[in-house]
């Protein structure tokens, strides 16, 4: 029987194909992502253990194949996709609104690795989070205005960060503070953002329990921590095993495996960092794609963000779509270097933010378009066949005589 969200993904596949709202479309940074899940098919043929590549295969990628896929070609309009990112986000970070409450009304805690859920150990827990609060906070405007849900939605997410913190994972709360450096730097006014980033954060240090910090301490001398010096000992290893088989790598979830033949004087642990991961194990083609994907990623939601400024001055509704871009930016800053700590790899929802974010400024163009040509004098209506980031063409027919033309409308 298939997993209830494979099951989920089936039915909304079919759903959507049904009613004609499949249209697929394959932007570049789709087709970047699609060669890297290429590639990681590739390297399964070649692992030093086959049979074990396969079944991580079987476990993880069918779903990572499918469903990007299936989000370009069903989004298709604005609000669909601010939906798409409340039930994303919300979903996730109720989870993580339930932890924090629980363990803060027992005083602070350990949120440990005896957690189940698709995101495995809490230091991923914790970097997923990350992310879940960079979007929340850019979709806080799409609240409806009342002081009531705003308070409401602070609360909410004033426990996902106590939940982020109760990980106790440095990477996580490494990444949590860039995030919120990179938007208090970004943002207008951003000597009195810092000084107030700063108090909240001082604030919160004297407030929640020191024991809560403990594992910061030792990033003063990584050389004393076991912890980091297992990151080291691991990062060697995937270094030499990439120089040991640079084209394909040592294969799919191949590390720890691998390693422990030819290394049984060494503490193998998982790479422990998204980059080493998979350089060691899809070698330097696999680690360009992946960085490739995340450089253009980081390129279209930073240029979503300064495109989307303009737009909001004469379109002031759209004023969340603008802040989802911010939020989403600064996000990522602080995944990227959070990610580098862990093995992320397998991890969709940081995959999905980029291409939710990617989805923005088209989605707007096209809005905008509807909005500026609802119909003409003859009547005819828009039907929007295709979009791109720097504008709209569709196929416009005339009710009145059955005649269909291109309309083209453009945006800088």
């Amino acid at each position: 029987m298939l997993p209830m969200f494979q099951m989920a993904i089936v039915i909304a596949i079919l759903s959507n194909w049904l009613r004609s709202r499949i249209r697929f479309r394959f932007p570049p940074l789709l087709i970047i992502y699609l060669a890297f899940l290429s590639w990681i098919t590739i390297s399964c043929f070649f692992a030093y253990d086959s049979d074990h590549a396969w079944s991580t295969y079987k476990a993880f990628l069918p779903s990572m194949w499918v469903a990007p896929i299936f989000l370009f070609s069903a989004i298709h309009d604005l609000n669909l996709l601010k939906k798409v990112l409340w039930v994303s986000a919300g979903g996730i970070g109720f989870n993580a609104f339930k932890v924090g409450l629980v363990i803060t009304a027992r005083g602070g805690g350990h949120l440990t690795d005896e957690m189940s859920g698709f995101v495995g150990d809490n230091n991923v827990f914790g970097l997923v989070l990350c992310l879940v609060v960079a979007t929340l906070m850019g979709l806080r405007r799409s609240i409806p205005k009342r002081k009531s849900l705003l308070i409401l939605f602070y609360i909410f997410v004033t426990f996902i960060v106590l939940c982020i913190i109760y990980t106790q994972s440095r990477g996580a709360l490494v990444s949590l503070g860039i995030i919120f450096f990179l938007s208090s730097l970004l943002a207008g006014k951003p000597i009195r953002n810092l000084g107030f980033l700063a108090l909240v954060a001082w604030v919160g240090y004297q407030v929640i329990p020191t024991n809560n910090f403990e594992r910061l301490s030792t990033l003063q001398d990584v050389n004393s921590d076991e912890s980091a010096k297992g990151r080291f000992e691991n990062w060697r290893l995937a270094w030499r095993a990439a120089l040991d088989h640079p084209l394909i790598g040592v294969g799919l979830d191949n590390h720890i495996i691998y390693n422990k033949a030819i290394q049984s004087d060494v503490q193998v642990r998982v790479a422990h960092s998204v980059y080493f991961q998979i350089l060691g194990e899809l070698g330097f083609p696999g680690l360009g794609l992946y960085l490739g994907f995340i450089g253009l990623g980081m390129w279209i939601l930073f240029n979503t963000w300064r495109a989307m400024i303009p737009l909001v001055e004469v379109n002031p509704d759209l004023v969340w779509a603008r802040d989802v871009a911010f939020w989403i930016t600064c996000g990522y800053g602080g995944y990227i270097v959070g990610s580098g700590l862990l093995n992320m790899l397998f991890i969709e929802f940081p995959w999905y933010v980029i291409f939710y974010g990617s989805m923005l400024l088209p989605l707007a163009n096209q809005e905008i378009a509807r909005r500026k040509y609802p119909t003409d004098i003859m009547g005819a209506r828009t039907i929007v066949t295709r979009y791109g980031s720097r504008g709209v063409i569709a196929m416009r027919k005339d009710n009145r005589r059955g005649l269909i033309y291109k309309q083209s409308a453009r945006y800088k």
